[in-house]
């Protein structure tokens, strides 16, 4: 697959056209094999369960997602994409197969998001925002679950606000604006933080967004939300 079909691929992600992205996945006949198209096919697959609203058809939308990134990582471990999409996949999974699973997967999936950082963390936002989110969840667990972390979790990761906030500001710094979700959660920080000057400006902008996707239809009613209990 050449280059300019891979970015033809990535602008079609960007702009929300999920099924276009996966037909045209489809109709290759040439590069099927090579990492570079079955982290872009696990993405595409990934986002496609997260706008349905069946959840066998969710759950198995993320399996098969699953799958693909599992075999772009065996096909190159060093990948940038694969460990980003590997993890971020990896954690969907993992919630599927119950609390214990997605636990014991916590190390795992913050291995992968830091690799991906390593490899190409000075020029991809989404990373980013994939180990803010990573960090802001882990900080709001309630101290049951996170006694249950630690006696199920061989190393268990730790996180806090001020980090999930540093990871979404460096995201937007990277190229602002990229992500709905990233305006919503570095307003939540700014709430966890009780810095409610700064939440507000970011929630507002996260109201605005424009809904093209579910997640941004998720931004809008969760910033929405916010804005009016501040």
């Amino acid at each position: 697959m050449s280059a300019e079909e891979l970015k033809l691929l990535d602008e079609l992600f960007e702009s929300c056209q999920y099924q276009d992205s996966l037909d045209m996945i489809e109709k290759l006949t040439d590069g099927r094999d090579s990492c570079e198209v079955k982290w872009r096919l696990a993405r595409t697959v990934f986002f496609l369960s997260k706008q349905s609203t069946i959840d066998d058809e969710k759950e198995k939308l993320v399996r098969e997602a699953f799958g693909h990134a599992s075999a772009a990582l065996d096909t190159d471990g060093d990948n940038f994409g694969a460990n980003k999409w590997y993890g971020a996949i990896l954690s969907e999974k993992a919630a599927l197969d119950g609390v214990t699973e997605r636990i014991k997967q916590l190390e795992n999936v913050q291995k992968h998001f830091q690799r991906a950082v390593t490899l190409n963390g000075t020029s991809d936002p989404g990373i980013w925002h994939m180990l803010g989110q990573f960090n802001y969840k882990l900080s709001e667990v309630n101290w049951i679950t996170r006694k249950l972390i630690n006696s199920v979790a061989p190393n268990p990761p730790t996180a806090s606000y001020a980090e999930a906030l540093e990871c979404f500001t460096k995201a937007e710094t990277i190229k602002p604006g990229f992500y709905a979700l990233n305006l919503l959660y570095l307003g939540k920080c700014h709430l966890a933080l009780k810095q409610p000057g700064e939440a507000k400006a970011w929630l507002e902008r996260a109201a605005a967004v424009e809904v093209r996707c579910e997640d941004d239809r998720i931004c809008r009613e969760e910033a929405t939300e916010l804005l009016r209990k501040l």
